[in-house]
């Protein structure tokens, strides 16, 4: 079945990241189509300005970042927020039932999505941050 799911276990509520943060990332469900699901995707109820206001205070609190992090950080959640739900909006112009190859695809592109968001992250965070950042991620 395909699960468009937003979730509160990463990040201290709101939308979680990578990936989802989120299932593939960041607390969230992948929103990957299951093989032979026949169930239609249901519409993304999530804002990708509020998801990405929601990681920036919540890595802000956190990570504890510094007044010249905070508006690099909240670029990259931006950034990245669209990007999810650009990539929701595509999953859901599949047409069920979802193959095997087909959820394997989307599950690829979206570890590929965390994968350059975990990159340009941790450009902007001391080591310490990152590490913070990546237990929490997959708390």
């Amino acid at each position: 079945m395909l699960s468009i799911q937003k979730s509160q276990a990463q990040y201290g509520g709101g939308y979680g990241g990578g990936g989802g943060y989120g299932g593939g990332g960041y607390g969230r469900g992948s929103g990957i189509p299951q093989a032979g699901s026949s169930t239609p995707p249901k519409p993304a109820e999530l804002d990708p300005e509020k998801m990405a206001n929601e990681d920036t205070k919540w890595m802000t609190k956190k990570l504890k970042l510094t007044e010249e992090q905070i508006p690099k950080i909240e670029d990259a959640n931006i950034n990245y927020a669209f990007k999810r739900i650009e990539f929701q909006d595509e999953i859901k112009k599949l047409l069920p039932p979802f193959s095997e190859e087909i959820r394997l695809k989307y599950r690829a592109k979206a570890q590929a999505m965390r994968d350059e968001r975990d990159k340009e992250v941790k450009a902007l965070l001391t080591d310490e941050q990152y590490q913070i950042y990546l237990k929490k991620r997959t708390d």
